[in-house]
């Protein structure tokens, strides 16, 4: 029985810059890497396709917010909200 190829783990980016697609995909990728899963599985595990992971992965335009929301549940990253300050000058 022939190993499956090895799943490099990418370093966490630097969560403390602004949110982006970029940063959001890079995230996805950095927690899929280091929990040793494929693109294919790990799709399979979010319950959408391999092509919109990867698209999530590399911040292309018009995944759905749905299929985002997904992944990042199922990877187990945690996204906040922050409040902000509501009174007007």
């Amino acid at each position: 029985m022939s190993k499956g190829k090895q799943i490099k783990s990418l370093p966490s980016p630097d969560l403390n810059q602004t949110l982006s697609l970029e940063l959001i995909g890079q995230s996805i990728r950095a927690r899929r890497t280091q929990q040793k899963l494929d693109i294919k599985t790990t799709a399979m595990l979010c319950d959408v396709s391999a092509v919109t992971l990867g698209k999530i992965e590399n911040a292309s335009k018009g995944v759905r917010m749905e299929s985002v929301l997904k992944v990042i549940a199922a990877l187990g990253i945690v996204l906040t909200i922050q409040p902000w300050d509501n009174t007007h000058d």
